[in-house]
């Protein structure tokens, strides 16, 4: 087998303790697109259009082209490059046409040092495939949704030709150079016994694949006997509750129409402003009062109970690794740096 079994997420973390306040975020997320094309029975998407404008006040968008350069141009008064770029977003990227051109103008702009688009894959084609390679793209992260078509018709509602689908995987794979792929599925969209036969069919077309395990991320979606169990993250490591959410200190987001929020979440638990905004730039706003205020909130440990939206969310006991825990420093991070 090429790939190796790690988890899709950047390893090479530093102790986010030791390096807050940054000066540059490390990550930045494009919602390029909220649109999606599968109805999975575990995401948002479950709930159809209706049921996430409710839950969620979810509107369905497109980046306008105007929006994505305006923040591109702001990325660039940032001291440093993002150590990354993904094109993700609550949706699935290839639903916009326009993606390898995103991807292109990112790379020329030069403010990130790695580019990512995390994907459900079933929309690659040859001709997709190609100009994201010609793009530049560093790396392709593919949410898998089983491993047959009668899984994938379960999972997301959607016919896929499971073995198309893997063909589709395998020429990006053979074509790449030096791109990396990685391929992760949720240990529910997964029979008993399937793990091995997993590995098998994308342990040669992958630099690196993962089983995680399914949270329950997105509030309002049924989750049967996971709903409680939430000190466990989707790599499956146990850890004490965390009553101080990190994102906010390494993380911004862009959603399509422009808004700018501290986490890649669905939940928007503040809006810091908006990159139409001519008096106020993504510096601005990483440096801004708001942005402060809501990290200082996270430090005195008050998220379940001062903010409506970090109340319902299990972000920090899901996605963040022990790197990334500020639970224990948070006092003393909080006097030093947000009075």
């Amino acid at each position: 087998m090429k790939a190796e079994i790690k988890p899709i997420a950047d390893l090479n973390r530093v102790r986010l303790a030791d390096a807050v306040p940054l000066k540059t975020p490390f990550a930045l997320y494009l919602f390029h697109t909220n649109i999606c094309n599968f109805r999975c029975t575990f995401c948002a998407h479950s709930l159809g259009r209706e049921g996430m404008k409710r839950e969620y006040g979810f509107v369905p968008e497109v980046m306008p082209m105007e929006v994505f350069e305006r923040t591109i141009e702001q990325m660039k008064a940032f001291p440093r490059k993002f150590k990354f770029v993904s094109f993700t977003g609550q949706g699935e990227p290839l639903t916009n046409k326009r993606l390898p051109d995103l991807v292109m103008r990112l790379r020329k702009a030069e403010v990130a040092d790695v580019t990512e688009v995390i994907t459900n894959g079933a929309l690659l084609t040859p001709k997709i495939s190609r100009a994201l390679i010609d793009a530049g793209l560093d790396r392709m992260k593919i949410s898998i949704q089983g491993i047959n078509t009668q899984a994938y018709k379960t999972i997301t509602g959607v016919n896929v030709d499971f073995d198309k689908f893997v063909e589709q995987v395998r020429f990006l794979y053979e074509r790449k150079g030096m791109m990396q792929l990685f391929v992760k599925v949720m240990n529910i969209s997964l029979a008993p016994g399937e793990d091995e036969k997993f590995y098998k069919i994308f342990g040669e077309i992958s630099d690196r694949m993962y089983i995680e395990t399914c949270r329950p991320v997105y509030p309002g979606v049924d989750y049967g006997d996971r709903s409680e169990d939430v000190t466990m993250d989707r790599f499956g490591r146990q850890h004490d509750k965390r009553l101080v959410c990190p994102l906010c200190f390494f993380h911004l987001a862009i959603w399509p129409n422009g808004d700018v929020v501290p986490c890649d979440t669905i939940l928007k638990p503040i809006v810091l402003g908006n990159v139409n905004d001519k008096q106020m730039t993504l510096k601005d706003m990483w440096n801004g009062r708001a942005h402060r205020e809501f990290c200082a909130m996270q430090l005195r440990k008050e998220r379940m109970i001062s903010n409506p939206q970090c109340t319902r969310c299990i972000a920090p006991d899901d996605v963040c690794h022990p790197e990334d825990a500020l639970d224990i420093d948070a006092e003393k991070i909080r006097t030093s740096y947000y009075q």
